[in-house]
């Protein structure tokens, strides 16, 4: 039997019950420091997937192009490669990035495949994966990630581990719903890409604001205590509209657009919102403001320690070391205008001793 416990977090007037379906209190930031170093321009794109080789040189996909760019923090460009198709080197449907080892990228496409590279574009290996397969952590020997199944009218998250060599499932696990559990929750099912962390842990979101962390058997759900509830903006609008319409090809109906527009934004940004850095801390990308500035929280287990503010709007991101790379829309002052895309890079950190 799955066991579960519950965690609180904050104090007095900021306590929230991480189980509780009540949304957390909004608190105050705490911010850390974060240095910005270096910008470098990237293509337009809908897709969000940023991946770090190296602390200087970071991969991001050109949707339009069907291809991979990588870039390094003066600017400069190390490779610009890919296409759409079936072959070697070549991809179809949407992409998602990922570092190997000693330097490598994983581009994981929608043909249940994984394709190892170098920066510069060169081919090392390939190896099947399950269809939509998620990463959660970088890779070396093996890599770990999620795909959903869809059962019940809903879907169900299954966790495994692959050879990266050879794709050989290691093992596998369903990973059920803390409401499958017991445990009182605002929806039934669903989870974000999850990350994988020390020893193991995995944690994923769900019902908008909270995070659920799985340790061996073990499930704790908790909240990040400055979340507040936030509807979407104008430019969250037709930010939605417009990749909506690049993604399927069709616009949403006008009624599905003010569902949209009226509903609360998850706490998280799509995409790969949770990562681990080098030391155990969880940093979660949010959905807050992401006009002029976009935030971080970082948490040690379930204890909020801090939030980075970076600027511009954040799209994705990758932590290696105490290096921070930072996929952004940079918006332009006419709503009406085209927003340019950028990485940027930061330097944070690492935590004191305890």
């Amino acid at each position: 039997m799955n066991r579960f416990r519950c965690t609180l977090l904050g104090t007095g007037a900021l306590a929230a019950a991480a189980c509780s379906a009540n949304e957390a209190e909004p608190g105050n930031l705490t911010l850390l420091p974060a240095e910005f170093i270096a910008a470098a321009e990237v293509p337009l794109s809908i897709s969000a997937s940023v991946a770090l080789v190296d602390s200087s040189t970071a991969c991001v996909v050109d949707s339009y192009e069907t291809r991979i760019v990588c870039v390094r923090s003066d600017g400069s460009t190390v490779g610009a490669f890919g296409r759409e198709g079936e072959g070697p080197g070549e991809f179809e449907g949407s992409l998602a990035l990922m570092r190997g080892p000693a330097g490598t990228l994983g581009a994981f496409d929608a043909r249940r495949r994984l394709t190892v590279f170098e920066p510069d574009g060169t081919i090392l290996r390939s190896a099947a994966v399950p269809f939509l397969f998620a990463p959660m952590a970088p890779f070396e020997q093996s890599m770990t990630g999620s795909y959903q199944v869809r059962v019940d009218g809903g879907y169900r998250t299954f966790v495994t581990e692959l050879n990266a060599e050879s794709g050989e499932e290691l093992w596998e696990r369903a990973v059920l719903h803390p409401s499958e559990l017991g445990i009182s929750m605002e929806c039934e099912r669903g989870y974000t890409t999850g990350a994988l962390g020390p020893a193991g842990r995995m944690v994923f979101g769900t019902c908008q604001s909270v995070l659920v962390l799985w340790d061996g058997d073990d499930v704790v759900t908790f909240r990040d205590p400055t979340y507040a509830s936030e509807l979407p903006s104008e430019t969250d609008v037709e930010r939605h509209r417009e990749h909506w319409r690049l993604a399927f090809g069709f616009p949403l109906a006008e009624s599905q657009m003010l569902v949209y527009a009226e509903t609360p934004k998850w706490v998280t940004i799509a995409g790969r919102s949770l990562i681990y850095d080098d030391w155990g801390r969880l940093w979660m990308a949010l959905q807050r403001d992401r006009h002029e500035f976009s935030y971080f929280s970082i948490f040690s287990d379930t204890t909020y320690v801090g939030s980075v503010r970076v600027r511009d709007r954040i799209e994705g991101y990758d932590l290696l070391g105490s290096t921070l790379a930072v996929l952004v829309a940079r918006l332009p002052d006419d709503p009406a205008g085209i927003p340019t895309r950028g990485v940027d890079w930061y330097r944070f950190e690492p935590p004191g001793p305890n």
